[in-house]
This record gives structure tokens, sequence and C-alpha cells, in this order.
């Protein structure tokens, strides 16, 4: 119910941002045409009727709400953190203004005016954190007469509890105020009011009082099932909504997310991302980015192709079989820095220090990473990403696999060509171990903004490296 709400509140949202941004744009032009040549502040440049910038509007429209929401404008906490709300906001904001910018400039029809667009970029931003700041005092003043408020009762005062209490706190806009906790084990803490067994008992007390309590979160343990059982067997007497928010702390979790089928809920454990727009852009980045990189830098890779060539016999490039999202083996390219049978004798082995496979060319190309080049063709497949966990071999992937603890969950995301670990220093013969773990870290916190961190760090200093040979 309460994410049914919180969609509802957000597409609301969604569309008083969509009349925002035509009254933003209304505002803008009758500034700029009208008030600013009345007052005497700025000449008036060729003069066109409100009618012909209007005509523009379905075009900032689709592109001013698809920047909002890929920005998360429309995330829930972005609602109610100040700070937050408006660096979210401005950031929306300058994307949006860039790309219209650049729109327009391609447009050629009559001249737009550059001052219409500043002014819409400053109305704009205004009126939106205008809008949110006044749907937050509505709120918070309606709640301090008693409104608008969820009173709550947590069954469990472990971590998941505790967590729960918390991110109460962090959404004060959704209203929840918590009552208190029912615990067995942690009575001597001041805010567990009871035992549950109490909770009928509780649960009457507060409804008598006329300060009913309208939800029941159950967060124990998955172990206590029976005990569970009990507890909604006995509210089902009451008129308070029931939640069961399972201790899954003792698994190692991944991409964990609740769906369900036919009807059955299914809480996902060990899951890849999922699909979403976040995903969809940053395979937009992914092709775009390649594309640009292989189109600027074809010089330099001619160069390399012939210096590998001429560097021993065999061809330029070195396909190499890895393991990348889900388990799917693909072939990896490089630029070959070894002659063509330098495993023959020996088989797939581990590049050390000082080892004397490499020829002078690849030796370099291994310092400098500029063997990996050729993998943004593999992004380009769709086999990888720019950013993303490195991928590894089969064959030593089965020697990991029983060594590392969680060493295969780095494989519920696409491989990357650099990622958090590599920019780390975690690349080459170093720790398994630490790599996994920000490999793990990367996934945990995927966003966009982290992959262009990792992509800013890679130029200043993923390439060379003391671990690259």
């Amino acid at each position: 119910m309460l994410q049914e709400q919180s969609r509802l509140f957000q597409r609301l949202l969604f569309f008083a941002d969509a009349l925002i941004v035509v009254i933003s744009w209304v505002l803008a032009y009758y500034t700029r045409f009208e008030v600013f040549p009345g007052l005497g502040i700025f000449p008036l440049p060729e003069w066109l009727p409100l009618s012909a910038y209007m005509r523009f509007v379905p075009w900032v429209l689709i592109l001013s709400m698809l920047v909002f929401w890929a920005s998360g404008l429309y995330v829930p906490d972005r609602a109610q953190r100040m700070s937050t709300l408006i660096y979210t906001v401005g950031k929306a904001i300058l994307i949006g203004i860039v790309f219209a910018a650049a729109a327009t400039y391609f447009y050629r029809a009559f001249y737009f005016s550059r001052l219409h667009m500043l002014l819409f970029g400053m109305i704009l931003p205004v009126l939106l954190v205008l809008l949110r700041l006044s749907i937050l005092a509505f709120l918070k003043h309606g709640r301090q007469n008693g409104r608008y408020l969820r009173r709550v009762l947590i069954i469990g005062a472990g971590r998941v509890g505790r967590r729960l209490e918390d991110a109460f706190r962090q959404y004060p806009w959704m209203g929840f105020e918590t009552v208190g906790f029912l615990d067995d084990t942690r009575t001597s803490e001041h805010d567990v009011i009871g035992t549950t067994e109490d909770v009928g008992a509780i649960l009457d007390r507060f409804e008598a009082a006329g300060t009913p309590i309208q939800y029941v979160y159950i967060a124990l343990p998955i172990s206590a099932a029976d005990r569970i059982t009990e507890l909604a067997n006995r509210m089902s007497t009451r008129l308070a909504h029931v939640c069961l928010v399972p201790d899954l702390f003792q698994l190692d979790i991944l991409n964990s997310r609740v769906t369900d089928i036919g009807g059955l809920p299914v809480i996902h454990i060990i899951d890849e991302a999922p699909l979403e727009f976040r995903r969809a852009v940053k395979r937009l980045i992914d092709i775009l980015f390649s594309t640009a990189f292989l189109l600027l830098l074809s010089p330099l890779l001619l160069l390399i192709a012939l210096a590998v060539k001429l560097s021993s016999p065999g061809p330029v490039f070195y396909r190499q079989e890895r393991m990348g999202l889900n388990g799917h083996n693909f072939a990896m390219l490089k630029f070959r820095s070894m002659p063509v049978d330098a495993e023959q004798q020996t088989g797939a082995v581990w590049a050390t220090a000082g080892e004397q496979r490499a020829t002078r060319v690849g030796a370099f190309l291994r310092r400098t990473s500029l063997d990996e080049l050729p993998q943004f063709i593999n992004v380009l497949k769709g086999d990888m990403s720019v950013v993303g966990p490195r991928p590894e071999r089969p064959v030593f992937i089965e020697q990991f696999r029983g060594q590392v603890p969680h060493y295969m969950l780095r494989h519920k995301m696409k491989a990357g060509i650099t990622g958090w670990a590599q920019v780390n220093g975690w690349r080459g013969n170093t720790s398994i171990e630490k790599r996994i773990e920000f490999d793990l870290y990367y996934i945990q916190n995927w966003s966009l903004r982290l992959d262009l961190k990792i992509m800013l760090m890679t130029l200043w200093k993923g390439f060379v490296h003391e671990n690259a040979y």
C-alpha cells in the first residue's frame, strides 16, 4: 500500500512538473519580450509571437521530463532533504538546458533568444523547488496538528528493526511515527515497550486512546517462521496493516528485491540487477562512448596494430576466452602482446612481474594498458561494459570459485574494461580477496555517477600502473 501511495505521489509530482515546464517557458517569453523591453532592459531582438515559441513546447517537455526522470528527481528521498533537493533539481535543469540549447542550435528556421533560454533555466528550478517546499510545508503543518500521520509498531528490535526505524526517519514526508518496539530479548532497551506476547494488548490500548496503530512491521529472522505465523494469526483480529520484513542479514545478499509469480511473493537473494531505465542509459553510454573512442583514436589504433604486426609473426588481435554476465563466455579482444605460441608449453598461466613472454612492443602495451583498447569492440557487441568487474579466464575461475568466498557473485554484473577494483590498485598479481571485495562494493552501490567517477579515475591513474605487466 505504501509503495502504491508513494508511486501515486511521484506520478502526480511528475505531471505537476510538466505543467511547471510549460509555465516557465511562457513566463520566460513574456519576461524577455514584454517586461525587459518595457523597462528599457536589453534591446529587443527579432520579435516573434508566442505561438512561434509554443511550437517547441512538446519537444521541451519530452526532453525536460526525460532528464528529470534520469536524474533521479522522482526517487522518494529526493523529496525531503533540502540540500539533495536543490542539488538534484539544479543538476537536472543544467543537463536539460545544455541539451535544449544544443537542439536549438541546429534549428535554423528562426533565431532563438539566448536570453529567453537563460530565463527559462532560471525560472524553472525556482518553481520546481517552490512546489516541493510547498508540499513539504503543507505536510509538516498537517502533522503538527495530528494529520497525515501513520503510527508504526515494529516487532523485532534487531538489526532489521533498527534499520527500518532509521528508514522511517529518512522519509519524513511519508509521515511514519514509530511508537516503539516489541522484542523478547531486548526488553531493557528504552524504546522496547513490551514482548511479542503483548502485541494484542498494545494495539487495543492505542485504539482505546484514540491513536490507533496503523502499521505493524514484523522484523524477525526467517528462522522464526512459526512465531511469525502465530503473530500474523493473532493480529488478524485487528485492523492494523501487517507487513513482514524478514531478517536476511545472515545470508549473502546481492541485488535483493521482491517480485511475484502468480500472486506468490518471491524474494530474490542473489540476482543480477533488474533491467531498468538506468541500465538502458548505461548501455547507451557504452555505445556512444565506445563509438566515439574508436573513431577518435583510430589513428593510434592503426599505429599500434602496425607495431604489433611488425614485432612478431601472427595476427594483430589476440582473442582470449573470458567469463562475463551470468557465466556467459565470450572472446575478449586484446592487441597481441606475446608470440603466438607463448602458452603452447605452459598452458594458461597468471601474468607475473619480470616475465619474459611478451614481445618488446607487447611489454610496452601492457605497461600502458594500451593492449586493452580493442575491448571497446566487445563493448559495442554487448559482451562488456566500459565500467564493471574485470572478466577472468574460465580456467582461473575454476580455481578461485572454491577458494575465494563470494567469487562468483561478481558475474552478476556485466564485465568492464575498467572497474572500481582496478582504479583502486587491485589489478594484476594482487589480492584476489580485495579485488572481489571492491567488485561487490561496486555491484551493490552501482550508479551512473559511480561509473562516471571510475571513468575519470581511469583517465587519471588507471592506464600506467605498477601491477600492469
